[in-house]
């Protein structure tokens, strides 16, 4: 870390010493780097870098904040932080960590991606492009290559002094193929090196997928067996990060308030928290207050075990901080589903008659996490005897997130890891029952 930073929270801290009080910095440096490409040709560029540092005056149990771009006058930063707090409007008590207990050893991002030359990040869009356009019927694609890094350094007048580098790259492309109207099919992948982005992969998958979805049609309406592929399902376990705040529940605005130790799931179904998982790019080895991170069940075979905290929450509720502060907000470094045994070609012969669902459409609008009721668009496959037959589309399906999670009867092998708030490691799975609106 830099000389301009010790200074600067030099500085700050004198002046909490001063002004009886106590501080907090938080030191946060970003790059991103993402490139995409239309039909083979660049519409977007961006490599851009910068840093902001977080000020936060705790008094009497009452914080105030403030944040700079610069090093320049910590002492207006902290005086602006410092006079924040007469405005602070609410009864609740604040806390900084202390620093104390154990920080995981975790392999921090190696930082490959910076090294790698523009070209050859160019290089994974202008390959994804070239397979995508290996069959004449496509009409359109589009490509995206990322990559960022992420420093984080937090310390106080309480003890707390810690740091911490992450960061990964990302691919997505999409094909549009010719029908009666467009098909359009999606792939994505991440990776913590470059070597494991492989836009190959990406632009084959995306092609097939969308070709295969030529002569969709839709189904008649009724109750139907189905398998949330990992991707769909990683979208739609979204709603189960804002149930398992410990703020929400407080707030009355989580359905699983007052139900720790009851069964809500599948015997199946166990859902965990995990600061690193090899797949992932959000590994930390601290949340946002410094506190450090663990591994722990949130749901074990259907039993919901634990909520997930921040420091305030945590002291409201008598329990210990799990680390899971994400700036204003409470989530899981990585939300890990444990895998079943079978592949998901085995989890199609498993379904036997059914559909597969491969995107749903409306998630901030169809789903609603505090009730748990959902209504989304969506697109897939017919399946028939375990057999892929036909592409379907213009279909509904409906239901509640907590009774779907009683209604898992399989968990697959086919792990795959996303980016939402934290991270996502996740499997398809079979559901035994959803409700799917179609026009037929």
């Amino acid at each position: 870390m830099s000389k301009e930073f010790e200074t600067f929270k030099d500085k700050i801290f004198s002046l909490a010493k001063k002004y009886d009080s106590d501080v907090q910095i938080s030191y946060s440096q970003n790059r991103d780097f993402q490139v995409r490409y239309q039909n083979g040709d660049m519409d977007q560029y961006t490599d851009a870098g910068k840093f902001k540092i977080n000020v936060l005056v705790l008094k009497d149990g009452k914080l105030g904040s403030s944040y700079t771009e610069t090093f320049e006058d910590p002492e207006k930063v902290f005086l602006d932080a410092y006079e924040n707090i007469s405005i602070v409007d609410g009864e609740d008590t604040e806390y900084f960590y202390d620093g104390s207990g154990k920080y995981l050893r975790l392999e921090p991002y190696d930082g490959s991606f910076e090294n790698l030359p523009v070209k050859n990040r160019i290089g994974y869009v202008e390959t994804a492009h070239s397979e995508i356009r290996k069959d004449e019927r496509i009409l359109s694609d589009m490509a995206v290559y990322g990559d960022q890094m992420n420093k984080l350094r937090i310390a106080n007048t309480l003890g707390l002094d810690v740091s911490f580098i992450n960061g990964g790259g990302f691919m997505y492309a999409m094909a549009i193929v010719k029908d009666k109207s467009p098909r359009s099919a999606a792939e994505f992948t991440l990776g913590r090196r470059p070597e494991d982005i492989n836009a190959v992969f990406v632009g084959n998958k995306a092609r097939e997928e969308s070709i295969a979805l030529i002569g969709s049609q839709s189904v008649k309406s009724g109750k139907y067996r189905i398998i949330l592929r990992n991707d769909v399902f990683s979208d739609i376990l979204g709603m189960l990060v804002s149930m398992i705040s410990a703020e929400n529940a407080h707030k009355n605005l989580s359905p699983l308030k007052d139900r720790l130790g009851e069964k809500i799931g599948s015997d199946v179904f166990t859902v965990k928290d995990l600061p690193f998982h090899p797949m992932s790019i959000s590994n930390a080895p601290f949340d946002t207050q410094g506190v450090p991170t663990s591994e722990k069940a949130i749901i074990e075979k259907g039993i919901f075990r634990t909520f997930l905290h921040n420091l305030k929450t945590a002291n409201k509720d008598g329990v210990k901080p799990t680390g899971n502060a994400m700036g204003n907000s409470i989530a899981p470094i990585n939300l890990y589903v444990e895998p079943g045994t079978k592949s998901f070609d085995e989890l199609l012969t498993a379904l036997g008659d059914g559909i597969l669902i491969i995107q749903v459409d409306g998630m901030h609008a169809g789903a609603n996490p505090i009730s748990g009721n959902f209504s989304l668009g969506a697109k897939g496959f017919k399946v028939e005897n375990g057999k892929i037959v036909r592409g379907v589309e213009e279909i509904t399906i409906s239901g509640n997130f907590l009774e779907m999670m009683k209604d898992i009867e399989e968990i697959g092998s086919d792990l795959r890891a996303f980016i939402g708030l934290g991270g996502y490691v996740v499997p398809s799975v079979i559901v035994s029952e959803i409700d799917v609106a179609g026009t037929m």
